[in-house]
C-alpha cells in the first residue's frame, strides 16, 4: 500500500467534510458546516494537505501558517493506525518550522493521547459553547524538533 500527500484546495471542501464526518461522532460534527446532510469543510484562508492511501482519500489536515495552528487533522477510521496522521503532521511541521498548536475536544481521548505521543503538551484548558452545549477543550502545543 502506498501513501501519498498532496496540497488541497477549496475544491476538496466536500471530500474533507466526508473524511471528517466519518471520523466524528454526531455530537462533535460542527452543525454550521452541514448542508443537506453533507458536511462541507470550508478551507477559507488556511492551507491543506490531503493523504491518499492507494489513491483512496484517507485523511487531511487544514492549518494556518500565520497562527502556526492545526485547525483540523482527521483520518478516516479505515486508515487509522497506518501512519496517515503522522505523515500529515510531519508535512505541516516541515512547512511551519515553528511551535504548532491544535485544539482538541476534551472528550476526544483518542486524539489527545495521539498528540501527547507526538510530543505535544497541554498548554490551555477552557470551555465554550459548541453545537449548543458548554464543551471543554484542550490546547496542545509542540515545539519544533
Amino acid at each position: 500500500m502506498k501513501l501519498k500527500i498532496r496540497e488541497g484546495t477549496i475544491s476538496d471542501d466536500e471530500l474533507c467534510g466526508a473524511i471528517m464526518l466519518g471520523a466524528l461522532v454526531s455530537a462533535d460534527i460542527p452543525r454550521s458546516f452541514l448542508k443537506d446532510d453533507v458536511l462541507i469543510l470550508p478551507l477559507r484562508s488556511n492551507l491543506r494537505f490531503i493523504a491518499f492511501y492507494d489513491q483512496t482519500p484517507a485523511g487531511f489536515c487544514d492549518y494556518s501558517v500565520s497562527k502556526s495552528h492545526i485547525n483540523y487533522l482527521f483520518v478516516d477510521p479505515l486508515f487509522q493506525a497506518n501512519g496517515v496522521g503522522t505523515c500529515l503532521l510531519e508535512n505541516v511541521q516541515r512547512r511551519l518550522e515553528t511551535p504548532i498548536s491544535v485544539n482538541v475536544l476534551c472528550r476526544n481521548e483518542k486524539a489527545i493521547l495521539w498528540y501527547l505521543k507526538k510530543d505535544f503538551t497541554v498548554t490551555k484548558l477552557w470551555s465554550e459553547q459548541f453545537n449548543g452545549q458548554l464543551t471543554a477543550w484542550l490546547k496542545l502545543t509542540k515545539k519544533p524538533s
